[in-house]
């Protein structure tokens, strides 16, 4: 038992020094415990002023301790982070938020002042916003969202809400026990869905209607994708054995290709699409698998709906967003939206202490670049602090990681100038039907395309000096099975 143990913690340390960040302290945890325990805490108790100085303090200072245990950011303790500065900062939960409830044909809800019925909707936002604080809000929405150059301008002085006779809008809770599952499904509603935030363009379009019919469906859908995605995972790591830039660190991209492979197209490029394809197959395409356990957890009655996966709005949107919108597309409906709010909000809160005049390109720009910073920032907490093949510095690596995300608002702002340029030029109405719409389309793909052969191989090096490539992604492999070579890609595994 004591060997087994030593062998955990053996493991865990080589682990999370070398493969992924991890808790290297208790300090790491206690955020966890903090933050829903600041929510949880009424107005009568704590002022909004009282807890966020109480609370906020205590929750950064053991951030900052567990990164200087770990060496470093991880993903997880940079979130809690931007979720508390998000939660107890910029925004009042106490105030401004209304979980939206479903009811069931013929249940009865229990009224109290906390709850506000879906006719009255229009009525939850504070009566003392300013028209300038509903324009400014409504832009949260909209900050990523893919956009001809008219969408940027974001925001309508009017609410417009859908009304539904069978929600319950419920507030920030009297009794404890309310509180509990009030402040908990905030927490596991990420993307915010569900909830009425004080701002119109979100509010209105709450509840989403759920991805899927039913729990069939989605185990279905969630199956197929993990077979797709594995299989796009093992051909890429196949092609990833015979290119030894992916595990050479003195390698350049743009060194020739193997002889004899996708002869014609740049090295760059090639290299480029491996690793975009690594990373779809690899976050897209098994993003539902995790979610089978709750799913699995609902059919058993052990939780509610809100809580179960299948009944939430897509995380994914169609990849025609990038054709229609180009890079705007793909990172404001194509690609999934777990940190728009938790990244967004600093920029906007920022913005609006500017006074920047909402709809304008500065604001818009402010906004993004503050967005895709803090989401680089998150994505340094990829990098292990003792990456084993590495020829530089774990910083130099993280510093890859978030010059990606960094360089990302280069790209939406040409695009941004460019349908403004396009719209006085030509007029948008050419590029909305017939061969206008088809050369925009076109148009769009190959922009993507070269902007992503551009910048993908900043991922490319990072996952090279991590030595991510050295190792078959999965761990049977069709590819190697068919070729004789052993269907088991993972020597652990052979006992």
């Amino acid at each position: 038992m004591m060997v087994n143990m030593q062998r955990a913690v053996v493991f865990y340390d080589h682990l999370t020094h070398h493969t992924v960040p991890g808790p290297q302290s208790i300090s790491y945890l206690v955020p966890l415990v903090l933050l829903p325990t600041a929510l949880l805490i009424p107005r009568s108790t704590l002022s909004r002023c009282q807890n966020t100085l109480f609370f906020m303090p205590i929750i950064t200072a053991c951030i900052a301790h567990a990164w200087w245990a770990m060496g470093g950011v991880d993903v997880i303790s940079v979130d809690v982070l931007l979720w508390s500065l998000l939660l107890l900062v910029l925004q009042d939960p106490w105030k401004d938020f209304r979980w939206v409830v479903r009811k069931d044909d013929g249940q009865k809800f229990k009224r109290s002042e906390t709850q506000i019925s879906a006719s009255n909707s229009g009525t939850t936002l504070p009566d003392e916003k300013s028209t300038k604080d509903k324009v400014s809000t409504s832009e949260r929405t909209a900050l990523l969202q893919a956009a001809n150059s008219g969408e940027a301008t974001l925001a309508k002085d009017k609410h417009e809400y859908n009304v539904h006779p069978q929600m319950s809008e419920q507030a920030y809770p009297e009794s404890f026990y309310d509180r509990l599952k009030w402040v908990g499904t905030l927490l596991v509603s990420i993307r915010l869905n569900n909830w009425k935030i004080s701002s119109p363009s979100h509010d209105r379009k709450q509840p989403l209607t759920p991805a899927f019919r039913d729990r069939l469906s989605f185990i279905l859908y969630t199956l197929f994708c993990f077979m797709r995605g594995y299989l796009v995972l093992d051909l890429t790591r196949a092609y990833i054995s015979y290119d030894s830039y992916f595990t050479n660190p003195h390698l350049s991209i743009r060194s020739p290709l193997p002889s004899g492979n996708v002869d014609g197209l740049p090295a760059q490029f090639v290299r480029a699409m491996v690793t975009g394809a690594q990373a779809w197959a690899l976050i897209s395409q098994m993003f539902y698998l995790p979610c089978l356990l709750p799913v699995g957890l609902h059919a058993l009655g052990l939780l509610s709906d809100e809580w179960s996966p299948h009944l939430w709005p897509s995380y994914f949107g169609s990849p025609e967003a990038i054709f229609l919108h180009g890079v705007r597309g793909f990172w404001g409906k194509y690609w999934h939206q777990t940190m728009r709010w938790s990244v967004a909000g600093p920029g906007y809160a920022v913005a609006d202490a500017l006074h920047l005049k909402a709809g304008g390109l500065v604001r818009y720009s402010l906004i993004t670049v503050v967005a895709f910073g803090l989401s680089g920032t998150v994505h340094m907490g990829l990098v292990p602090p003792q990456p084993l093949h590495a020829t530089v510095s774990a910083n130099v690596i993280r510093l890859y990681v978030a010059a990606f995300f960094w360089t990302q608002p280069m790209a939406m702002l040409v695009e941004t100038l460019g349908g403004k340029i396009m719209s006085c030029v030509t007029g948008l109405s050419l590029w909305q039907k017939g061969a206008g719409r088809l050369i925009g389309l076109l148009v769009n793909g190959i922009w993507v395309l070269m902007w992503f052969a551009l910048t993908m191989p900043l991922l490319s090096e990072a996952g090279k000096q991590m030595g991510y490539w050295r190792v078959w992604t999965v761990p049977f492999s069709i590819w190697q099975g068919l070729r004789g070579e052993g269907w088991v890609a993972w020597p652990v595994l052979n006992g």
